[in-house]
């Protein structure tokens, strides 16, 4: 029996969308789907562990011989809500950060916004996703994803980092695309599959937001609002520009090595 063609998904509400089709709807039975976070994702599909995968769009300059599938993105074009530099209240200097390990791209991201905006370079230590241990150890935490929505605003001094790219920039930022390995072994009209997919599942946001709503105990509307309103599921020329300027900032810091052009699958 053939195997099945393994697709890595991110398995955060914002990413949602365009998996639903895969997990709950028409393409459930056509591949195997293992969720996973994005820092997960990237490392199945680098290891040969996923064929597909919603990656962290700084990993696409880190793993060779990708390609991207094209139109569909994890984006914003505004403050995204879910990807925060959190502070205590009335906190001044930052000297420590702790960065959320199932992150890559918004690792990078803020890292160069801080020493391009803010004028600092403090301590950057990883750690696992947990608000109050963080700000034990450091004097700030990045939080990405579900972790970051179920932060309240009004306890806590925040930045959103997608609002503060695109004030920056005046572009959007991309988070995350769907990449594959061309080995041969994919189908010649994925292309059209994952673009259905991902219209099958915007159409289906109220839905995804009420299967949530338990799970991360946070209001339905506020999640429905967030998937309508701060995530973006394009990647259309405005994005690839911001993209393409992030990747050209990522390298003159050194957090990779060289620029890689950006190459889509072809329908």
């Amino acid at each position: 029996m053939k195997k099945k063609i393994r697709v890595s998904l991110v398995h955060y509400l914002n990413a949602a969308p365009l998996g639903w089709a895969f997990l709950n709807g028409p393409f459930r039975d056509l591949f195997e789907t293992v969720p996973s976070s994005p820092a997960r994702c990237a490392d199945q599909l680098a290891s040969g562990e996923a064929d597909i995968g919603l990656i962290p769009t700084i990993e696409y300059q880190r793993i060779p011989d990708l390609r991207i599938i094209p139109g569909i993105a994890v984006a914003s074009l505004a403050a995204v809500r879910s990807i925060l530099l959190v502070k205590p209240p009335g906190k001044r200097r930052i000297d420590s950060v702790a960065m959320d390990t199932t992150s890559r791209t918004s690792v990078v991201l803020t890292q160069l916004l801080l020493k391009e905006i803010m004028g600092i370079s403090p301590e950057f230590v990883p750690h696992a996703p947990d608000l109050d241990a963080m700000l034990k150890k450091c004097d700030a935490a990045l939080l990405i994803g579900d972790a970051a929505l179920g932060v309240n605003l009004q306890r806590y001094d925040t930045e959103d980092l997608s609002e503060m790219w695109v004030r920056w920039q005046r572009k959007p930022f991309v988070f995350a695309f769907w990449a594959c390995r061309t080995d041969g072994s994919l189908p010649g009209d994925l292309v059209q599959i994952f673009a259905k997919a991902k219209q099958w599942g915007l159409e289906r946001r109220a839905e995804i937001a009420a299967a949530y709503c338990a799970k991360l105990a946070l209001p339905e509307d506020f999640l429905l609002g967030y998937l309508m309103g701060n995530i973006n599921y394009d990647l259309g020329p405005e994005h690839i520009r911001g993209l393409e300027e992030y990747y050209r900032l990522a390298r003159q810091a050194g957090f990779i090595r060289d620029l890689r052009p950006l190459h889509f699958l072809q329908a």
